[in-house]
């Protein structure tokens, strides 16, 4: 996983050098998302970093296909679209594989996030609007509820 110590570290050009690119970045409506993965990594479980570089959304993939983006603001870890696996919550709202569920992160200092819980939710309008499009183009099976 990414954590603080990871995201400063760079490679001779300066670049980041935890996490490899697999695909060129894809902006669709000003929203920049990039699919990559932890470098020497052969688990498809790997999470994606905390910190962004040069996207506003990293995807990662798994042997069923690009299965999770994370957003992030302020090049901070935000909130997770996840749809690789049925969740439950534990006020037993069910989302199953394929729909969207979001959890929301907040930073309590360097590297250090927590989950607002672990109830998650579907995707608000605004979110499905903006990020909906960019969402799809990774993942075109995807439904938003």
């Amino acid at each position: 996983m990414g954590n603080g110590k990871d995201f400063f570290a760079r490679d001779a050009e300066g670049r980041r050098s935890e996490y490899v690119s697999l695909a060129p970045p894809i902006t669709v409506n000003g929203v920049t998302g990039h699919l990559i993965k932890k470098k020497g990594d052969s688990d498809t479980h790997t999470n994606l970093p905390y910190y962004s570089n040069t996207s506003d959304v990293y995807f990662r993939q798994n042997k069923y296909g690009v299965v999770q983006g994370r957003v992030y603001i302020g090049n901070k870890m935000f909130l997770d679209f996840d749809w690789c696996h049925n969740h439950e919550n534990s006020d037993g709202r069910k989302f199953p594989r394929g729909v969207v569920h979001v959890q929301m992160w907040r930073e309590n200092g360097p590297a250090d996030f927590v989950r607002l819980g672990d109830n998650a939710r579907m995707m608000n309008n605004a979110e499905i609007k903006k990020y909906g499009p960019l969402l799809r183009r990774f993942c075109p099976t995807i439904k938003f509820r």
